[in-house]
């Protein structure tokens, strides 16, 4: 936790407002999430706010499902990347997957494939930002296993956006694509392989130099 500050408390604060949605009823949750929603309306009148706190609240009422990927995923990202590097790459990946996704929902209602009140859509959630810490990861990876990582990923994203054109998919390819984009200029990244237990060259596993659960 010492050395992954921001993801552990990231978490915290989503346990907080995950029980403020359940306490709040169906009802109440729905609003909370359309309030701090990351939709066509919201963007126009107050991009910034929403692109913030659209972080910290979560598109259900469980929680936690999300501890394994904090501990798994984001967690793993913040160390190898450090702090600052792994917010810019992260929130990065949030805006511009937003961006896209909205985007291409506005597109997709001016030729009348999704209907008008997709304009109030419920968006928000911290899955692009995971995505996006997560195609930077793949950088730590050790081959062949990271090639294969990265197209895999890319093919099911791509995949999941053809088969289901919604404006959440494209943003998950959109997030995944900017993760792997940056990742070549990821510094460390043969000192701290992920998982924690890389295979050297020789054959034999060799421990990370830093505090992987």
């Amino acid at each position: 936790m010492v050395s992954a500050p921001l993801s552990f408390a990231w978490l915290a604060i989503l346990f907080v407002t995950t029980r403020r949605q359940r306490s709040a009823g169906r009802r109440g949750s729905r609003d909370l999430q359309r309030k701090h929603s990351t939709n066509l309306r919201r963007l126009s009148r107050e991009p910034s706010r929403v692109l913030a706190s659209s972080l910290f609240w979560l598109d259900g009422r469980r929680w936690w499902p999300y501890v394994p990927v904090y501990v798994g995923v984001v967690a793993p990202a913040e160390r190898r990347l450090r702090s600052g590097r792994w917010l810019l790459v992260g929130f990065s990946a949030h805006v511009i997957a937003t961006l896209v996704g909205q985007g291409f929902l506005r597109w997709s209602i001016r030729r009348g494939r999704a209907p008008q009140r997709a304009a109030n859509a419920r968006d928000v959630g911290v899955s692009y930002f995971v995505l996006g810490a997560a195609g930077a990861l793949s950088a730590f990876v050790r081959q062949p296993w990271r090639t294969r990582i990265r197209v895999g990923g890319a093919a099911v994203f791509a995949v999941n956006a053809a088969v289901r054109p919604t404006f959440t998919e494209v943003g998950h390819l959109t997030a995944f694509g900017v993760g792997l984009t940056v990742a070549p200029l990821m510094p460390d990244r043969d000192r701290l392989p992920y998982p924690a237990w890389a295979v050297a060259p020789g054959g034999h596993a060799q421990p990370a130099t830093d505090d992987e659960p």
